[in-house]
């Protein structure tokens, strides 16, 4: 049986990730789907430790690595699903993943909104560019 906590009780320790506003309050990301949202909110988690742990390129930029079997568990999908919500997030232009070869895992350079330009990234309404 599970049991609440009523707000006038002291709330155990829990942890929280912050979603950012821009994400529904800019027309530039109405589009994007929640998959994409909570997986850029726990992008930008991430990147907080790796800067904590000095996690930088030579152009002092912050990167990450986020393996697809963890967004697979995090979002409760596919791997097809998975790598189109990372690609949606890089068309949208809050991510930069950068293959590095060789059997190493891509690097992923998150970005703020106001480094992405005013592009309307949803023209076919996929997540995906049109070709």
């Amino acid at each position: 049986m599970t049991k609440y906590i009523y707000l006038h009780q002291k709330p155990r320790a829990i942890r929280f990730t912050q979603l950012p506003n821009f994400l529904f309050e800019l027309p530039g990301y109405h589009l994007l789907g929640n998959e994409a949202k909570i997986l850029y909110a726990m992008v930008l988690r991430r990147a907080g430790l790796s800067r904590k742990n000095g996690w930088a390129d030579e152009y002092d930029r912050v990167y990450l690595y986020y393996p697809i079997n963890e967004v697979t568990t995090l979002l409760h999908c596919g791997r097809q699903k998975a790598v189109d919500t990372l690609r949606e997030l890089q068309y949208a232009g809050l991510l930069e993943i950068r293959k590095q070869g060789c059997g190493k895992p891509n690097r992923i350079y998150p970005k703020w909104h106001e480094a992405v330009p005013d592009a309307d990234f949803k023209k076919s309404g996929h997540g995906t560019p049109e070709g």
